[in-house]
């Protein structure tokens, strides 16, 4: 009987060290680590160019005034962020890049919030050789799009937005932390554009409104004469 008993417990014993080893193989058990599911390399950007964006001859430029309200109307300012007011004797910080439209005789406006939204605005006329030089240096330093017509570009910088757009000479230029991309920007674009005379818009051409011709005059015709009697004899 002793015999049998010790076979039993031996028995009894390995089954439950296999069933041990069984729950220690399992990939869930606990102390197992998850690990994350590998995510794809983040696109790398574009190298940003190490040199200065060109210089303009002030001397070149033509003067640009317009007032900030009539560039951008407070209805358009306010379908971007509600809270954005002009800010009256506004001057751009030297350096920055709004400021280079003001050294050239531009205008340039800004629009801020008390949540801490803010836009610029500013319009130029460089003269020719520069524009040429500034649409160049665009073209490396930022991204071209058709967004607003005509030559334009869009490139995000420490992450706020901004656009310069060309029309000839014209250089306009918005800048605000609510543009994420192209087309945030478009509705603050077209209302300078407008402004400046610039926008795309096809005019609508004035049509003659017809006029009914009067009828032609009718002749006034001779009364026939009375017939007379003749007297009877």
């Amino acid at each position: 009987m002793r015999t049998v008993r010790t076979t039993i417990a031996t028995g009894a014993a390995a089954v439950v060290l296999l069933l041990l080893a069984g729950c220690t193989s399992n990939p869930v058990a606990a102390g197992a680590t998850r690990t994350a599911a590998p995510t794809s390399a983040a696109s790398v950007a574009p190298p940003t160019p190490t040199t200065a964006p060109p210089t303009q001859t002030v001397a070149d430029a033509t003067p640009v005034s317009v007032k900030c309200k009539a560039l951008v109307p407070t209805a358009v300012a306010h379908a971007l962020e509600p809270g954005l007011l002009v800010d009256k004797g506004w001057m751009p910080s030297a350096g920055t890049p709004v400021a280079r439209l003001e050294d050239l005789h531009g205008t340039t406006c800004q629009w801020s919030s008390e949540t801490g939204d803010v836009l610029e605005v500013g319009v130029a006329k460089p003269g020719r050789v520069d524009a040429v030089a500034l649409k160049n240096d665009l073209v490396e330093r930022s991204q071209s799009v058709p967004t607003y017509g005509g030559e334009a570009y869009f490139q995000v910088v420490d992450h706020v937005g901004q656009a310069d757009v060309f029309r000839g000479r014209t250089w306009v230029f918005v800048r605000s932390n609510r543009f994420y991309e192209p087309g945030d920007a478009t509705a603050i674009v077209n209302a300078a554009l407008d402004e400046l005379g610039l926008s795309k818009k096809p005019k609508a051409t004035a049509t003659a409104t017809p006029t009914t011709a009067a009828p032609p005059a009718v002749a006034p015709t001779a009364a026939a004469p009375a017939p007379t009697e003749t007297p009877v004899g």
